[in-house]
């Protein structure tokens, strides 16, 4: 998964040039859109290192803004109806798979359309209808392939509108998640802001909107998870390259001097968290979550106490664990905002409980999280007894059973 990830982070990049080539027409500021990506983009306070659909959806997207990009280059150069039009269901197309793989990725197609309609108005209508049909292709065959089409809806559309973006929950409470995720946010992607915000003005136009959809899609998720910032890396970069052409020909040197102090900073911040132990990086890129520095520890306890074949239940979400530990699930939520929107998902966990499907429980969050009413607690002292404590997790094992 690590070398997936760094594969796909290194088209990112390569695409991110390529399209700051096509659209600033300078291969300096190419490369220095790519080398901002590859370094201060790749921060891990934004969780760069994990394979994120933020990730794996900015490639298609990045693509998707290139096809467009063709696409208007060609009109310049007087090329076919057909080709013009393969252009844009291209850029279309990718645009609705970065779609299918996270929903927030529409920043691309929406750059593209609002360019098309801001820059030519009504004859923009044709153009951006061809764009929005081709995202509505691979959407179609995805909803039409799938099993059934109403848990399709629900898993792609419902679950996220449910309890898991900026339109659900309590106001307050997102406005605080957001509060929280901007210090590593700042500490990654602040020194590419700055430059982004001196480079504005020389900016393309298209750059500049696809920033801003880009931000809607962050603020869109409603989570505000640290690698939901990585869909901004892209577009930042390439602002902020123009930023440093603009800053190197014509800023006075204590602007210049300013720049170089902001990326220092950003490159102190991020160096120690780089050669400290595993459990101290955990600690400092998820610091919410604690039970994660312990896992390795949890994992290798469930694999000396149980067997290939038994499950085991973490209480409420630990989905890491299951991986490291080589052990099923015994139930099918992973994460504690499944338990918390999904119709059914604590019923199914207390059955669980009931049933001692699991072999042995973790407790990494207090039941009452997401169970107030007391009753997956009372489950769990039931059938279940305490048999160890690993750093701030409880194991359950069932009763009646030898440890």
């Amino acid at each position: 998964m690590r070398a997936t990830a760094a594969m796909v982070a290194a088209l990112v990049v390569a695409a991110t040039m390529l399209l700051t080539l096509r659209l600033a027409r300078g291969r300096i500021t190419a490369a220095t859109a790519g080398l901002l990506a590859a370094t201060v983009g790749a921060s891990p306070f934004i969780e760069s290192f994990t394979l994120s659909g933020e990730l794996l959806a900015s490639l298609p997207a990045i693509l998707s803004l290139l096809c467009f990009v063709f696409y208007l280059e060609g009109r310049e150069r007087g090329w076919s109806s057909n080709r013009l039009l393969l252009s844009l269901a291209g850029a279309g197309a990718l645009t609705g798979i970065a779609l299918l793989v996270k929903q927030s990725a529409f920043d691309a197609g929406l750059a593209a359309v609002v360019f098309l309609l801001w820059r030519e108005r009504r004859r923009g209508l044709a153009p951006a209808a061809v764009l929005v049909g081709g995202a509505l292709v691979p959407i179609a065959i995805a909803a039409v392939s799938a099993a059934r089409l109403g848990d399709w809806v629900y898993a792609v559309v419902g679950y996220r509108f449910s309890g898991d973006s900026i339109a659900t929950g309590s106001l307050t409470g997102r406005g605080h998640q957001l509060w929280l995720s901007l210090p590593p946010a700042g500490k990654a992607l602040g020194v590419l802001a700055l430059l982004a915000a001196a480079g504005w003005r020389r900016s393309p136009l298209l750059a500049r909107i696809w920033l801003g959809a880009a931000m809607l899609g962050v603020l869109g998720g409603g989570n505000f998870h640290p690698h939901y910032y990585l869909q901004l890396v892209p577009p930042l970069s390439m602002l902020a390259a123009v930023g440093v052409r603009t800053l190197w020909l014509s800023a006075p040197r204590p602007a210049i001097a300013a720049a170089a102090a902001a990326a220092a900073a950003t490159l102190a911040v991020a160096i120690p968290v780089a050669w400290a132990t595993p459990a101290r990086q955990a600690q400092t890129i998820w610091p919410s979550d604690p039970h994660l520095v312990h896992d390795a520890a949890l994992a290798r306890y469930v694999r000396a106490h149980t067997g290939p074949r038994q499950r085991v239940l973490a209480v409420w979400a630990d989905a890491d664990l299951y991986y490291l530990a080589d052990r099923r699930p015994a139930v099918r939520y992973l994460w504690s905002r499944n338990v918390a929107s999904i119709p059914g998902a604590l019923r199914a966990v207390q059955r669980a409980l009931a049933t001692r499907r699991a072999e042995l429980v973790l407790v990494v969050q207090p039941p009452a999280k997401l169970d107030p009413s007391g009753r997956t607690a009372a489950l769990l002292r039931r059938e279940y007894r305490r048999v160890a404590r690993i750093g701030g997790a409880s194991v359950y094992r069932s009763r009646g059973r030898t440890s």
